[in-house]
């Protein structure tokens, strides 16, 4: 699906930096505006969760993202962009 494209991964970063800072620490991870951060046990693996999209970020920014529908990805990106403005 070549909606994956659209994924910023420098923009998804920035909002996980975001959400580690300004989230709630719970079990699972961060938890900051619809959605759930958390990292792999080094670090270097990123999970950035909303209720119907996983995005999964590796290292050297190399990414795999988990959706249903196009328009779940767009929901999960216009969010990622929206966080990342404000």
């Amino acid at each position: 699906m070549e909606e994956e494209h659209k994924v910023d991964v420098k923009q998804a970063l920035r909002v996980f930096d975001r959400a580690t800072r300004e989230g709630r620490k719970e079990a699972d991870g961060w938890h900051y505006q619809g959605l759930t951060v958390s990292t792999d046990f080094d670090g270097y693996t990123v999970f950035i969760n909303s209720a119907k999209v996983r995005l999964t970020v590796f290292f050297h920014n190399k990414f795999a993202v988990d959706y249903s529908s196009d328009k779940d990805l767009q929901d999960f990106i216009r969010l990622l962009a929206s966080l990342d403005q404000s």
